[in-house]
């Protein structure tokens, strides 16, 4: 099976799926690079080069952009419109004339101060003499066009003051987990407040348990993660239970997770989450969707140049951010989440609809704008499961080296299907015991090219394919298709989790938080979380809109499957205390680290010490087979520390099978 597949194929990869992207669209019928990293596109792309603005030293001010633009004694507004100087702004019960405006970094802008305290205030822009939304609103009315004036950035947390942002050391010391806002606490078993189940406060109320152990964010603690991904939290255009992937407001928190109607309430709360999560050690990453719309109706009234003219999203309405205007648009409103929510980093949905120039920019400009953040940029290497006539200028695998100075990586579908077999077939792979031995290697050193540079690659889907290894995100589970779980029993794991199918569990999620990267784990895996109702496998696969029944986390699997919550929080305080799985650079790996094969047993000597190259002090092995396999450590004294139990300590060089072992230099 190939661990690697072209974009035409790539449905499973891109973990959305052709049903959901089909579903949506019926759903929807109801500045300057920085300095020296990438050059413009290519005159013959068929499209404009990159917006010039100013080279990013500071943080840019809100004043500086598009939208709703307040102050107490008047507010600006501004639209850009390409195609028609016919450009109005109404509010109340008077309308507006917009005259064209020369903006730095902008183009075709149009603008009108309208004096007076509009705080609060309800506007509705017209383009040509259609109402169409803004873009840039910082708060909506609810299924209307129509923004409300507010300045987002003034809006203080409940507690008066932000808290300190957790730092990393290095990007590769973070372990992410992906969560719906809804579907984490929505359940009764959360332990969450009945008003705030499935909101933003629900996620950072503390002291909550069901049968005595902890749920909620007490949870997420005691597992040991760094970061939290969000899935879709902006507003988008369906109605809950759905995960959002269909986005109408890029710049407003989605008022079906907010517990108040009030606009500054509802900003308020959000950043009262992100206050929580931090006070508690927890970073936060956005999952956002730049790369297509609830409809063409969002942004088509203003302008069809926000759209490509071929689809990229398998949804009808991909977004072109080849497009200048359509760049910058993107680049402001990550830089609205992060200056403003004091967000961490972003999961980019189908990152591979995008150049990936743009996302050098975008990411270059903001680790300038904010060097102190560490912010973390990743996202999907493909796109919308169709071909793209600009393939080459796209992210993929083999554009992910240019994108090592602006500290962009992507999600290594490579790997996931080597371990686990495709996303909804019914082959388990080299977790299963059969499988690539030689592209686990790969993926267990993080992926590294094969020499050292920043020029892309000519195979677009070369597996080996980082500069640096926090350019890889390992997974093998996440929302899109079937989970961890579901597709163990789905291929014929049985015995449950004391047996065979618990067994393959903990050696997949073993061999991604031992592999060099960053890991990334999915709601509920630690607990051996299912999406299956009486039977059916075919809603688990596609469940971006099922029930709560379904999707919703049952916090009673926590005490049920006790034993598998262990293993994963033992393999997360390993990876934390281990130095050696946690390699920062191309020339760490391919100097501290020696990986063979064993038949299909994959065995891997790392150095924690960049002047002893040679001098390992951690081995792993992985071992697929049906029986024990006997260790040959380097000379020295070591002891066994992980296992398929979790934690041990012992002074056998015995690794089971179906199972990740660990050993240390004592």
């Amino acid at each position: 099976m190939a661990t690697h597949r072209p974009p035409r194929l790539s449905t499973g990869q891109a973990g959305q799926g052709p049903d959901r992207r089909r579903a949506l669209l019926g759903l929807a019928l109801a500045g300057t690079l920085a300095a020296g990293l990438l050059a413009a596109l290519p005159p013959d792309s068929g499209q404009a080069a990159a917006p010039q603005g100013p080279t990013a030293t500071a943080p840019a001010s809100s004043s500086d952009t598009l939208g709703a633009l307040y102050t107490s004694a008047h507010t600006t507004f501004r639209i850009w419109s390409p195609d028609t100087s016919d450009v109005w702004v109404t509010v109340g019960d008077t309308s507006y004339s917009l005259d064209p405006v020369t903006l730095d970094g902008y183009s075709d802008v149009y603008q009108v101060i309208v004096d007076g305290d509009l705080k609060g205030r309800a506007y509705q822009f017209a383009v040509g003499g259609r109402n169409v939304p803004d873009p840039y609103a910082q708060m909506v009315e609810p299924n209307t066009t129509r923004g409300i004036v507010l300045d987002t950035a003034a809006v203080t947390p409940s507690s008066g003051g932000w808290a300190a942002t957790p730092q990393l050391a290095e990007r590769e010391d973070a372990s992410i987990y992906e969560l719906s806002v809804h579907d984490f606490t929505v359940d009764a078993s959360s332990g969450v407040d009945p008003d705030k189940r499935g909101k933003f406060l629900g996620l950072v109320q503390t002291g909550t348990t069901h049968d005595g152990v902890r749920t909620g964010i007490d949870h997420l603690k005691e597992l040991g993660i760094t970061d939290v991904q969000l899935m879709p939290s902006f507003d988008f255009g369906s109605a809950e239970p759905n995960w959002g992937y269909d986005p109408v407001n890029y710049n407003v928190p989605e008022e079906q997770y907010a517990q108040s109607t009030d606009p500054e309430d509802r900003v308020r709360e959000f950043k009262d989450m992100i206050n929580g999560f931090h006070r508690n050690g927890i970073r936060v990453i956005m999952d956002v969707v730049y790369n297509h719309t609830f409809s063409k109706d969002v942004f088509g009234g203003i302008t069809g140049k926000y759209y490509t003219a071929t689809d990229l999203s398998g949804t009808g309405n991909s977004l072109d951010d080849g497009n200048p205007m359509v760049s910058r648009m993107i680049r402001d409103s990550l830089e609205h989440w992060v200056r403003d929510y004091h967000v961490d980093g972003f999961r980019f949905d189908l990152l591979g609809i995008h150049h990936y120039a743009n996302a050098a920019g975008w990411a270059s400009y903001l680790n300038a704008a904010y060097p102190e953040r560490r912010l973390q940029f990743h996202g999907e290497p493909w796109s919308g499961g169709v071909t793209d006539p600009q393939e080459s200028e796209k992210v993929r695998y083999g554009t992910v080296p240019a994108l090592a100075a602006a500290h962009v990586g992507v999600f290594n579908g490579a790997y996931r299907d080597a371990i686990r077999g495709g996303t909804r077939d019914n082959v388990m792979a080299y977790m299963g015991g059969a499988g690539d031995a030689t592209a686990v290697a790969t993926g267990m050193r993080g992926s590294p090219l094969a020499v050292k540079s920043t020029d892309p690659l000519s195979n677009p889907w070369d597996p080996a394919f980082t500069y640096d290894p926090e350019q890889t995100v390992n997974y093998v589970s996440v929302h899109d298709d079937l989970n961890l779980w579901d597709k163990i029993t789905y291929s014929g794991g049985t015995d449950g989790a004391d047996g065979r199918a618990g067994r393959i569990d903990r050696f997949a999620v073993g061999m991604v938080l031992t592999s060099q990267g960053i890991p990334f784990l999915s709601e509920g895996d630690e607990f051996l979380r299912s999406k299956v109702v009486n039977g059916d496998y075919t809603t688990a696969m596609n469940s971006y809109r099922a029930p709560d029944q379904v999707n919703a986390i049952h916090w009673g699997d926590k005490t049920a499957h006790a034993t598998t919550f262990a293993y994963y929080k033992d393999a997360l305080a390993l990876r934390k205390s281990t130095p050696a799985l946690r390699l920062t650079s191309w020339d760490a790996v391919h100097d501290q680290m020696s990986t063979r094969t064993d038949g299909q047993v994959v065995i891997s000597a790392i150095s924690s010490d960049a002047g002893a190259p040679d001098t390992y002090d951690t081995v792993v092995v992985d071992n697929p087979t049906g029986g024990d396999y006997t260790a040959s450590l380097p000379a020295g004294s070591w002891t066994k520390v992980f296992d398929t139990t979790g934690a041990v300590s012992a002074a056998d060089t015995t690794c089971g099978s179906l199972a990740v072992t660990v050993f240390r230099k004592s």
